[in-house]
This record gives structure tokens, C-alpha cells and sequence, in this order.
């Protein structure tokens, strides 16, 4: 029963993807069909409320039309055990040009191999908004191949080296 269940998380993983909720340091580019290449990177920031680890992912849409995109991250629980999987749930707080900022819940479940991660946050983006963001990273050591889906694109695939 554990092994469908991963397996099932895993398929899902492949259709929707979105940076873990905890923080890694990583630099890549990312391809989305309708939209072009981006820039993405993520930073564990060097201050720890607390003890809680935080983090900062960040994508620049490189076309004529720039998006900027950075969520701050605070890893709230990064030691939950679901079905004998590491999970993390914590607080995001994302930033876009144009202007539009959401605040919502960041939460991974790490799959043998890679990582389940979502978010989800409320705020404004041309009035009322619903952000949200899912997908699947898979780890090659040293690199990580992320297929994703968020309110921003409908699907993104992204080459990412981790140090």
C-alpha cells in the first residue's frame, strides 16, 4: 500500500512541481513552452530566526515581457513523518513584478529519489488572487530536474545545479 501511494505521489509529482519547502542553494535554467526560459535560483539565507531555516527561490522570465518572481521561505515543521516520508511544512511569502504579493502555506514530502512540494498563498495581484504552485524535483546529485505547474505558467521544466 506505501509503495502505490509513493508511486501515485510520484506521477502527480510529474504533472504539477514547485520548489521544496525547505531551503537549498541552487542556480539552473527553466523552460516553459508559451512562456520562454527563465532564471531561477534559490538561497538558504544566512539568518535563522528562532532555529528555523529560511530561504529565498527567486525566477526571472527572460523575454520582452520581464516577470520577477522571489519567495521567502520559513521552514516552520522541517521534521514531519508522513507514511514513514520526511515532510516539511512552512510559510511563504511570494513577491512578483508586476506588483502582486501572496502569503500561504509551502509544504514538501520527500519521495525516494526527488520531492513533492506545493504552495498555495492568498493576496493581490490586480485585486483579490489565489497563488499557487506544485511539482516534482527529482536529485541527480550534483544536479536536480524539476517539472512544475503554478498560476504563473502551466507547465515548466528546469535544469537546476545544487552546491
Amino acid at each position: 500500500m506505501k509503495r502505490t501511494l509513493a508511486l501515485l505521489a510520484l506521477l502527480l509529482g510529474f504533472s504539477l512541481a514547485q520548489a521544496p519547502a525547505y531551503p537549498e542553494n541552487a542556480l539552473g535554467l527553466g523552460y516553459a513552452p508559451e512562456r520562454g526560459v527563465y532564471l531561477q535560483g534559490s538561497l538558504l539565507l544566512p539568518f535563522s530566526p528562532l532555529g528555523i531555516d529560511t530561504g529565498l527561490d527567486a525566477q526571472v522570465l527572460l523575454s520582452q515581457n520581464p516577470e520577477v518572481y522571489a519567495l521567502f521561505k520559513a521552514n516552520l515543521f522541517p521534521g514531519l513523518v508522513l507514511m514513514d516520508l520526511y515532510t516539511s511544512l512552512g510559510l511563504g511569502l511570494d513577491l512578483r513584478y508586476p506588483f502582486g504579493v501572496h502569503l500561504g502555506p509551502v509544504v514538501s514530502l520527500e519521495v525516494p529519489g526527488g520531492a513533492l512540494s506545493a504552495y498555495g498563498g492568498l493576496g493581490y495581484q490586480s485585486g483579490f488572487h489565489l497563488a499557487w504552485g506544485a511539482g516534482f524535483r527529482l536529485y541527480l546529485e550534483p544536479l536536480a530536474l524539476e517539472v512544475s505547474a503554478s498560476d504563473r505558467y502551466p507547465f515548466l521544466l528546469s535544469l537546476l545545479y545544487l552546491w
